[in-house]
């Protein structure tokens, strides 16, 4: 019964996460077509060349500490606290750190506007920092309702408010506000309704618990982020900040199926797995149906949207960003296997070994700095064939581990992913070549592909992927029918 139980509350929470994920996406998506219209590459190069110094800083508000308070089953009110106070004093910590080196960013970019952009838009990483423990308790809790329609809310706000200001010609600063007001509008409305509120007390023991583990969380979460953000930063320093600007957005679009199904299915499933982490039979089970599923419905999103990339950019965007066409089209094979990279480093979350999760990522930020200087002559186009090649041989990397803790290795993952791959890649390269043939590129050619393609998708999947179409209508009316008997 209580199996079921979480089972029925995890698939409310896949509902209503998977709402917020998909309005914020879609609400992102219309915001910055618009803004896209209205401004230019160089504006959006100038936000990106700042986010990658924020970003780099960002690990810090939290060393990994959120990470651990999640994990751990029975947290006490002292813990809730203790890591409060501790993020709010490392997120001071490090806008000062952003405030006293903004001169050194502007003058490594040689962008003398960035210094006043880097020190209001450090803001953020305070703001950032007030909610984090508001919300792993709803997390904990499996409460995504709440989470989802405070996310939801403050990023139509802000977005619309970002909007306006950039037609009022604010330029960049439309963009730096949007930011900050997200975070502002997300505050209030956590605070606001004070369904916790932290003491004045600081467990020193809590602290050093959650830093031994969250420490080395945060030594890979520091090399994660350096290197996720080493391209823009490289194409920002010896390119420019249209260069930035056109792969940014490429970056930004690719981001949109990743950003629906990775996140849904890692903070809705991670609560679920925690129940399983000491039945390794049923652990395994329930990675392979995760694998299974995630792949069959993400893959032709991405294989979609590269199929689309041109019809996409010239109608939503406008001829004026043509160049992010290659670009987009190279990244969505970059960020193919992203989910199921996810998945398998969670293995090693649940099994407490965050020593293994730091040293797979030194091994796969070595493989970026080999691939930088095998790649870097032929372009920016040279870089993305670059982070294709890396992201086939993290997954031979991440899945080694799987297969020590779970017994569901590289093989079976392989034999698993790779039939809904080759679905998703036939629908992606059937669209590529009727747009083309075509050559029409208006609002309704582009709606005409996205049902075609969705349809000869379902076609491909009925002849030669029979098995996983059956399994999602499966997993779908299930979860509908729980999701309606704990409405009831």
């Amino acid at each position: 019964m209580k199996e079921n139980t979480l089972k029925d509350r995890a698939a409310v929470s896949l509902v209503w996460l998977a709402g917020e994920r998909f309005g914020n996406l879609l609400s992102d998506f219309l915001i910055s077509v618009f803004l896209a219209r209205i401004l230019g590459p160089s504006e959006f190069g100038l936000i990106a060349m700042v986010a990658v110094f924020i970003a780099l800083l960002q690990p810090f508000t939290d060393a990994g500490l959120g990470s651990a308070l999640l994990r751990k089953k029975e947290a006490t009110p002292e813990d809730y606290n203790t890591v409060f106070w501790s993020n709010l004093g490392l997120s001071t910590a490090a806008y000062l750190i952003v405030f006293i080196g903004a001169p050194l960013v502007a003058q490594f970019y040689k962008e003398p506007l960035l210094t006043d952009i880097i020190r209001v838009l450090g803001i953020s990483l305070v703001l950032n920092s007030l909610n984090v423990v508001q919300t792993i308790r709803l997390t904990k809790l499996l409460d995504f309702r709440t989470i989802s329609l405070r996310s939801l809310v403050s990023n139509v706000l802000s977005g619309a408010i970002g909007l306006y200001l950039a037609y009022l010609g604010w330029s960049y600063w439309a963009l730096v506000v949007r930011q900050l007001l997200n975070a502002i509008i997300t505050n209030v409305l956590y605070w606001a309704t004070r369904s916790w509120f932290p003491s004045l007390t600081f467990s020193t023991a809590s602290f050093k618990d959650f830093f031994g583990f969250g420490s080395k969380l945060l030594l890979s979460s520091l090399l994660d982020t350096g290197f996720r953000n080493i391209y823009p930063l490289l194409i920002g320093k010896f390119y420019s900040a249209s260069a930035l600007g056109f792969y940014n957005r490429a970056a930004n679009l690719r981001d949109i199926p990743q950003t629906l199904v990775a996140q849904v299915t890692g903070r809705v499933s991670y609560p679920v797995l925690i129940e399983l982490q000491d039945d390794p039979p049923r652990l395994a089970q329930a990675y392979q149906r995760l694998m299974q599923l995630v792949s069959f419905a993400y893959f032709p999103l991405l294989m979609g949207l590269m199929g689309l990339s041109k019809s996409i950019v010239l109608v939503l965007l406008t001829d004026k960003w043509a160049s992010v066409i290659p670009l987009l089209q190279g990244l969505t094979f970059v960020g193919l296997l992203y989910p199921i990279h996810t998945l398998n480093l969670n293995i090693l979350t649940l099994k407490k070994r965050s020593d293994l999760f730091l040293i797979l990522e030194v091994i796969k930020k070595a493989l970026v700095v080999v691939s930088l200087l095998l790649t870097y002559r032929w372009g920016v186009m040279g870089l993305i064939y670059g982070q294709i090649a890396q992201s086939c041989l993290a997954l031979v990397i991440n899945a080694h581990y799987s297969k020590q803790f779970i017994g569901y290795g590289f093989v079976q993952q392989l034999r698993d992913i790779l039939p809904n791959f080759c679905t998703a890649l036939g629908m992606g390269l059937f669209m590529l070549w009727g747009s083309e043939q075509l050559h029409v590129f208006t609002w309704w050619s582009l709606l005409l592909w996205c049902f075609a393609g969705g349809a000869s998708y379902l076609l491909l999947a009925a002849v030669f992927n029979r098995k996983n179409l059956l399994y999602l209508y499966e997993f779908s009316r299930e979860k509908y029918h729980a999701m309606r008997m704990t409405n009831e």
